[in-house]
C-alpha cells in the first residue's frame, strides 16, 4: 500500500511555494501468531447494535440510514452520518447485521475495550494479533503494518482495532466483520463497479468529517468539481502506472486544479493506493503526520476520486480547498 500528501501554505498566491509530496509508505497487515479468546462476538455492541442482529431491530434502534453504500464484501453499509459525533457504519446482508465500524468515542466492546484503550489492553483481552487467515485452500499471510491496526478473532467475529500512533498507540476506531462473511470473501479487494467507487468516495468524506468533528473541527462540504479533478488523477495514476502527486507530464495538484477552473485560497491533496477500503485508506492517512494535517486543517471543501485497476488495484485521491472568497 502507498500514501502521499501535498499541501499549500495558507496564502492566496502560494502555489509556487507548495510543500513537496511525502514519499509513499508501504504497509499491509498484522504480526504475531493469534491466541484464542473465550469472549463471544455478540458481546460487541456499538450504539446498541451487534453482529447477528435482525435488520428490523437495527432500524428500531438507529432508524433509517442516511444512505446505503456497497462494501468490498458485497454487503451493504448502512451509513449513519446524521451526527458525526456518533458516526457508525452498519453492514447488512440478507436481513442481518454482519459488520460494524465506528470512529466515535462513545463505545465499549467485548472485554471492556473501547476508544482510547492501549495496544497492551487489547492483546490482554483478545490475544496476539492474527498472523494469517485461511480462506478455503488459501492461506493469506500478513506483513507488518507498522502497528497501525491489529486483527483478532473474537468468537465468531473478526475485529480490526485501528490505533492512533500519535497518541501512544491507543485505539481510535474499530471494524467488526462476521466470520462467515470474511472467510467466504476470496482475497481482500472488492469487485470494481461504479457503485463501489461512489461508495468509497462518499465514505472518505464521512470518515474525514467524523474525525474532524471528533477533533473539534468543522465538517467539510462535498465539492463535485474538485471531486472530478481528484477522480481524474486517480484514473491517471492507474492507467499510466505511477504513484505521485505530479503526473508524468509534470503537472502538480495545483496545475490540475487551475486547469479545471478551480480557484482557491488554500488547497491540499492526499493520495493512497492499494488499501482495501475507504476505511483502511482513511486510517492509513491518519497515521501519517502530513496526511493527518491535511485532514484536520481549516479547509472548507473536499472532493474524493477513486479508480480501480492498475498494479495497486485501487487508487484514492483527496483534494481539499478553501475558496478565495472564504473568510
Amino acid at each position: 500500500m502507498a500514501i502521499g500528501m501535498f499541501l499549500t501554505p495558507s496564502l492566496a498566491n502560494a502555489e509556487a511555494d507548495s510543500i513537496p509530496a511525502a514519499d509513499g509508505a508501504l504497509r499491509t497487515t498484522t504480526v504475531a501468531a493469534g491466541a484464542s479468546s473465550t469472549i463471544s462476538g455478540t458481546e460487541f455492541k456499538l450504539q446498541g447494535i451487534s453482529i447477528g442482529m435482525n435488520e428490523s431491530e437495527l432500524l428500531g434502534i438507529l432508524g433509517e440510514p442516511a444512505r446505503k453504500d456497497l462494501s468490498e464484501y458485497n454487503f451493504e453499509w448502512y451509513i449513519y452520518n446524521q451526527n458525526y459525533q456518533r458516526y457508525i457504519q452498519v453492514g447488512v446482508q440478507h436481513g442481518k447485521v454482519v459488520a460494524l465500524y465506528t470512529n466515535a468515542q462513545d463505545w465499549t466492546g467485548a472485554g471492556g475495550i473501547g476508544f482510547g484503550s492501549t495496544r497492551q489492553e487489547v492483546e490482554a483481552a483478545y490475544g496476539s494479533p492474527l498472523a494469517s487467515l485461511k480462506k478455503g485452500n488459501t492461506i493469506y499471510k500478513f506483513k507488518d503494518n507498522g502497528g497501525e491496526y491489529s486483527l483478532h478473532q473474537v468468537g465468531g467475529v473478526y475485529a480490526t482495532l485501528f490505533y492512533d500512533l500519535s497518541r501512544k498507540n491507543t485505539v481510535t476506531s474499530i471494524q467488526l466483520i462476521d466470520q462467515n462473511i470474511e472467510l467466504s470473501f476470496k482475497g481482500f479487494h472488492g469487485k470494481p463497479s461504479e457503485r463501489l467507487r461512489e461508495s468509497f468516495e462518499r465514505e472518505v468524506l464521512d470518515l474525514t468529517n467524523a474525525v474532524r468533528v471528533r477533533e473539534g473541527k468543522k465538517p467539510l462540504e462535498w465539492d463535485d468539481e474538485i471531486a472530478d479533478t481528484a477522480r481524474e488523477h486517480s484514473a491517471d495514476m492507474m492507467k499510466r502506472t505511477f504513484f505521485s502527486h505530479d503526473n508524468p507530464d509534470g503537472q502538480s495538484p495545483f496545475d490540475r486544479m487551475k486547469q479545471d477552473g478551480i480557484t482557491y485560497r488554500k488547497a491540499g491533496e492526499n493520495i493512497a493506493a492499494g488499501q482495501t477500503s475507504a476505511i483502511f485508506a482513511h486510517e492509513n492517512w491518519m497515521n501519517s503526520s502530513g496526511h493527518r494535517k491535511n485532514i484536520l486543517s481549516d479547509f472548507e471543501r473536499l472532493g474524493v476520486g477513486i479508480s480501480f485497476g492498475g498494479p495497486y488495484q485501487v487508487y484514492y485521491t483527496q483534494n481539499f480547498f478553501t475558496p478565495p472568497s472564504a473568510k
